[in-house]
């Protein structure tokens, strides 16, 4: 309770010099409320191998037995037959593991002593021979399977997927079966069987949509495959490479899990094939293949399938079935995205007789369970059949599962987002795997020395590898609680009313009515925020602050061979450059944070998380692994989303994320360009209806099409953020100015251009931070729009980054850009609360009367201090970034419009005041 004390005291003391002096009695109508919260809240990301870490959500992990910090992403692990040696399998890297004195070798090790084996690309798949020394390796996109000599540490064979017309094979899974591998290709939707002797393919088994886990039977007769494909994405019809400019479509053709999208519609001239219903036996599924006549004999359907009812919510996603272990008689599959574990009878007593007998429902807690949030990957079962081990990708711990009872007995804590579980074979030691072990820490300033593995975010973010001993039932309660505790603290709140912010969704109304979400891209707080004296920044990182210098590398002279001779150097091209001004005048004037922390990596995980949607094992095994994307090929497995701006049907949690959530309460909404990004995208300076146009059929969520704009380029770096400007002011004046609809209660809007991209000076773009200072020129118009509004009395601005992969920080490499503006939102204040996107929503949620949707918002800290209830209604007034650096009229050149600054400045056009005087009614009236 150390924490929670200070944490209490702190706010406590901060609320009371911002607020006038009030009385200290409670007031009548104060309400008590029981809350969950992070137990790191008044914490700044931290990593303590010895103790606890603070993770970005502010969540612990403090691993149990021995840990060592492994390279990041290990998604495959394999166990020796004698117990002595380990393999666990990264992207491009994989790891050999001396178990007797748990000692790990890098293959490449940082030295460069040691020879690169998988030469890129890997995925899932590793088994070990009965030699325990021979290694098989998924070569993951290069659709190969490499064989590997632990002893020698080398590759020291391969053997193709490819053959029998079968191309662009993509090796996922695979596993040992006597003098064969059994090798799943998930581009190809098949199972192969390759004979070791010869090194040649057998048999080809097709499989349900991209297979991805793969278990055989203990009598070896019968494999099982988990796919946890949704659909089978077509091409767009008449697009090819040298036409796709003109001939993608503008806009997706139709919404997920409709009419139209099972069966096609007709658009921009042309019909457009359906996907089929996701009900389909090749959709989520797990297929039971004969060994002994290469045939299917049975497809399950696990889990919760989509359309069926939970506690009056649509079930919107898929059960996403990703692994599967098997005993004598049942196969028990993992499904990720309904927190349980299907049992299948593949023994059954008659032909007719049930296959799918049961459910293990993972429940942890009484106080969590009613969400979801535990994400079930990898598994073990012991030898008895008596104990399944789970690694709950989503709460940083491993459950262990009496099945007898079916019921969860306890929980072993883990680093941060265990992917796989095995047993040593005495069964004495389980072992563990976690892709983000301790988190990422620092990965720049003063103090900071670069480590071996590199600065960027996804290579200091070290993963874990852990040997526990199996605890006995004692510990196994020690161990239980642990979790529990590094998860949440159930805080008491006394409400009075006055804070802006309710404490729990539907408890009272808050004044404020309207929310606009902003999303950017890929900034730290150091290299936008670190100047802030206020805050805890690091000034040397502030890149992108004021007063800066801008230099750009140049080759100093050129040999005869016309080659460069000497070191490149720095040349001083802008000195004194205010880069962001609208950044760091909008957190000097209302309210930032400097311990908000995205909780992505990078993009494929950070619109997820924004969104209210918790990346499932589909997307972090993509997110850490190559995956070439090609609209052509053959193998239908290539034409998948790995969406990096949207969230792909594959990905959709079990009652969806933000946008369902509010169409369930009725919240009415609009989408500026947010969920517009998908593989095979066209995104060129003259896409700007949507920003991106579609090479292959990819749909969006059902909730938010129809409320998404048509005339808003999304993400798309080419296009600049003042045309985005133009846009948003176009449509919004139409809309909700002079037309007669009210202002949706919610609106997302994206700004990405501070993603950045290489120099473009023919289009105003000369440097990276260019496109930085367009970003803030577009954040200040933003605001200085808005709070010219009649809306702006009631409305709450949030601004940040869907991930922080493109800077450095000097507090850890998560901490990102959090402010919040409007009447209700503090002036001059700086938030020192631990926050994340669970954070950002709970806000959300609790303002507009929305329950939460999962785990991670319930738990998030409560962002209380950065409201009033005393609103300072005065505008916001935009200023121009440095013109040397960027010029918005030479920007808008290329479409022919002009950058009109005075009318900028003027604001939007208002009502008159006989539309004034009916509003100001209608309001008195209870109409709004």
């Amino acid at each position: 309770m150390k924490y929670l004390s200070v944490f209490t005291l702190l706010l406590a003391s901060v609320y009371a010099s911002a607020q006038p002096v009030r009385s200290t009695a409670v007031p009548a109508k104060a309400k008590t409320y029981t809350t969950l919260q992070v137990p790191g809240r008044a914490e700044f990301c931290k990593i303590d191998v010895n103790g606890k870490s603070v993770l970005p959500s502010g969540r612990y992990v403090t691993p149990a037995g021995q840990t060592l910090r492994i390279s990041n992403d290990p998604f495959g692990l394999a166990i020796a037959p004698n117990g002595q040696k380990a393999v666990s399998l990264h992207d491009g890297v994989l790891t050999v593991f001396n178990l007797a004195s748990l000692q790990a070798t890098r293959i490449p090790d940082y030295a460069g002593k040691i020879p690169p084996a998988l030469k890129a690309g890997s995925f899932l798949g590793v088994a070990f021979a009965p030699d325990n020394r021979t290694a098989y390796l998924s070569n993951g996109d290069k659709g190969r399977v490499l064989v590997f000599d632990t002893e020698q540490l080398r590759t020291i064979d391969s053997i193709s997927l490819d053959g029998d017309g079968y191309t662009d094979s993509f090796t996922s899974d695979l596993l040992l079966n006597g003098n064969e591998l059994l090798v799943l290709d998930r581009a190809n939707f098949r199972m192969v069987r390759i004979d070791l002797a010869t090194k040649r393919i057998r048999t080809s088994i097709p499989t349900g949509r991209q297979p991805f886990g793969l278990a055989i039977s203990p009598d070896r007769k019968l494999a099982f495959v988990a796919n946890v494909g949704l659909y089978a994405y077509p091409k767009v019809p008449g697009v090819t490479k040298t036409n796709k400019d003109t001939m993608a479509l503008k806009f997706p053709p139709y919404a997920a899990h409709t009419k139209e999208s099972a069966e096609g519609v007709e658009v921009e001239g042309r019909r457009i094939p359906g996907l089929g219903s996701p009900l389909a036996d090749e959709a989520m599924s797990v297929w039971t293949v004969d060994l002994s006549t290469n045939k299917v004999v049975y497809k399950a359907k696990t889990g919760v399938q989509i359309g069926e009812m939970i506690e009056e919510a649509e079930v919107v996603g898929g059960s996403s079935p990703n692994s599967v272990v098997v005993g004598s008689r049942y196969a028990y599959v993992s499904n990720a995205t309904n927190d349980n574990i299907s049992i299948l009878d593949y023994k059954p007593a008659s032909r007719t007789a049930k296959r799918l007998v049961g459910t293990i429902s993972l429940k942890v807690d009484p106080k969590l369970d009613r969400y979801r949030g535990l994400m079930p990957f990898g598994m073990a079962l012991t030898k008895d059949q008596k104990t399944l081990y789970v690694a709950l990708l989503a709460l940083n711990a491993v459950a262990v599962v009496d099945v007898s009872t079916r019921k969860v007995t306890g929980l072993i804590p883990t680093g941060w987002g265990p992917t796989r579980v095995a047993l040593s074979p005495d069964e004495k030691t389980v072992y563990v795997v976690s892709a983000r072990g301790h988190g990422a820490g620092p990965n720049g300033g003063a103090t900071f020395v670069k480590p071996p593995q590199g600065t960027y975010i996804g290579d200091i973010q070290l993963g874990t590898f852990q040997a526990v001993p199996v605890p006995d039932a004692a510990q196994l309660v020690t161990y239980t609680k642990q979790v529990l505790a590094n998860t949440y603290e159930t805080v008491t709140l006394t409400d009075d009313g006055r804070n802006p912010l309710p404490v729990l969704p539907k408890t009272r109304q808050s004044p404020i009515k309207h929310i606009v979400y902003i999303t950017k891209e890929n900034r730290t707080y150091d290299e936008v925020f670190g100047q802030l004296k206020t805050g805890d920044g690091d000034s040397t990182l502030a890149r992108f602050g004021e007063g800066v210098t801008i230099k750009t590398r140049v080759s100093t002279s050129r040999g005869t061979s016309g080659r460069t001779t000497d070191k490149p150097i720095d040349s001083v091209r802008v000195t004194g450059a205010d880069i962001m001004p609208n950044h760091l005048r909008v957190a000097r004037q209302f309210a930032f944070s400097d311990n908000f922390y995205c909780d992505s990596d990078a993009s494929i995980h950070g619109h997820h998380w924004m969104l209210g949607t918790i990346p499932n094992e589909w997307v972090e095994a993509n997110a850490a692994s190559e995956g070439r994307f090609d609209m052509d090929s053959k193998a239908p497995g290539r034409r998948f989303p790995k969406a990096s701006g949207a969230i792909d049907p594959e990905d959709y949690n079990e009652i969806g994320g933000l946008w369902e959530a509010f169409e369930r309460n009725k919240i009415s909404m609009y989408n500026f360009g947010q969920v517009n990004e998908f593989a095979g995208n066209i995104e060129e300076w003259t896409t700007t209806q949507f920003g991106a146009a579609q090479s292959v059929v990819f749909p969006m969520p059902k909730a938010v099409y129809p409320h998404t704009s048509r005339d808003f380029a999304g993400y798309n770096t080419n296009v600049p953020d003042q045309y985005r400007m133009e846009q948003f002011e176009r449509e919004f004046t139409a809309k909700w100015i002079k037309g007669k609809e009210k202002m949706p209660q919610f609106v997302t809007m994206q700004i990405p251009n501070d993603h950045g991209a290489g120099p473009r000076p023919d289009f105003a773009y000369p440097y990276l931070h260019s496109y930085m200072a367009d970003n803030d020129l577009a954040v200040g118009r933003v605001l200085h729009f808005l709070s010219r509004t009649k809306y702006w009395k009631n409305m709450l601005v949030i601004i940040t980054e869907d991930d922080p992969q493109g800077g450095v920080d000097h507090i850890d490499a998560h901490r990102s850009v959090l402010l919040m503006a409007g009447p209700y939102v503090k002036r001059n204040y700086v938030s020192h609360t631990h926050a994340n996107f669970g954070s950002v929503l709970k806000t959300m949620y609790n303002i507009l009367g929305v329950p939460y949707v999962n785990q991670y918002d319930q738990t998030a800290s409560l962002l209380q201090d950065f409201f009033t209830d005393k609103p300072d209604y005065r505008p916001y007034e935009v200023v121009l970034p440095d013109g040397r650096v960027f010029d918005p009229q030479a920007a808008m050149k290329p479409y022919k419009k002009v950058f009109d600054w005075r009318k900028i400045q003027k604001g939007p056009e208002m009502d008159d005041r006989a539309d004034q005087r009916a509003e100001h009614y209608r309001q008195q009236n209870g109409e709004y």
